[in-house]
């Protein structure tokens, strides 16, 4: 099932045949709403749609891609992870971490999935990631019970101004260069878990201008969701909403010889299998 802000209200998405179609979420004003209530929602209101209860609804409409908004608004956390796919880190020339690199974006920098950005140097740089959203939360969440604190995942973009991420030596200002506005978008709606079969399966894909980038599949992580999840709760409380970054592939464009970065007019866009796909365009 796939959740989605259209037309400022939640909605049930199902996919056939190339056109969305939809139905409203009532009883909630926002996909915020229904994450702080997700375990209610999940027993009392989840179970009971699925894609063809949608599609065959009499009140179902067609819906345009393109008018996809921010699907999450609010969350308390953007945990983010650095160096989590090998084949970056030696395009970066950085040893392979012994456990998860985790910075903070800032919740101020995120955008939805027809985003704009002015940038904020001339070496601001593309990464397409998988988003993991948080459904129920907690501390100390095991491994082996990380998949019940998710709702869902998304298609996010950790888009890098790599002087600033630097700018005192290496990575000594990740959170800073990764929180400009609008330099952490993401949807274009929420997979939720169930609905996503095998996802270490489904490949990561970056183009800019049409030209790919990146790609990867997500089995290529150093370290998994799971771990992803029980690491950081470890230390911080997760919140219902919370999104986590969960690192980036190869083909940045910082790791290129010679380096190429984001450029005035330029296109960049993210895509995960079965997830949709997002857009940033460069003013």
């Amino acid at each position: 099932m796939k959740l989605a802000m259209y037309n400022h209200q939640p909605t049930f998405v199902a996919l056939q045949n190339g056109q969305f179609w939809g139905i409203p979420i009532t009883g909630y004003d926002s996909i915020d709403d229904i994450l702080n209530d997700w375990q209610n929602f999940l027993a009392n209101v989840l179970i009971n749609i699925n894609d063809d209860k949608i599609i065959d609804n009499d009140d179902a409409a067609q819906l345009d891609p393109t008018h996809f908004e921010q699907p999450v608004r609010n969350p308390r956390q953007l945990p983010a992870v650095g160096f989590n796919y090998l084949d970056h880190m030696k395009e970066m020339d950085i040893v392979k971490p012994k456990r998860p690199n985790i910075f903070n974006k800032f919740v101020s920098s995120l955008a939805g999935p027809q985003n704009s950005i002015h940038l904020s140097g001339d070496t601001v740089d593309w990464e397409s990631e998988l988003v993991v959203v948080i459904g129920r939360g907690g501390r100390n969440i095991s491994r082996e019970d990380a998949e019940d604190a998710i709702s869902g995942y998304m298609v996010g973009q950790d888009i890098s101004d790599r002087t600033v991420q630097s700018i005192d030596g290496p990575s000594t200002q990740f959170d800073l260069g990764k929180s400009y506005k609008n330099y952490s978008p993401v949807g274009p709606y929420i997979t939720t878990i169930a609905d996503v079969d095998d996802i270490v399966s489904k490949n990561v894909i970056t183009k800019v201008n049409g030209d790919v980038m990146q790609q990867a599949t997500i089995d290529k992580m150093i370290f998994d969701i799971q771990t992803l999840i029980s690491y950081i709760s470890g230390v911080i409380e997760l919140y219902p909403g919370d999104l986590i970054f969960t690192g980036t592939p190869s083909g940045t464009g910082v790791g290129r010889d010679p380096q190429v970065f984001l450029k005035s007019g330029d296109v960049f866009t993210s895509e995960i299998d079965g997830l949709g796909t997002i857009e940033t365009k460069v003013n």
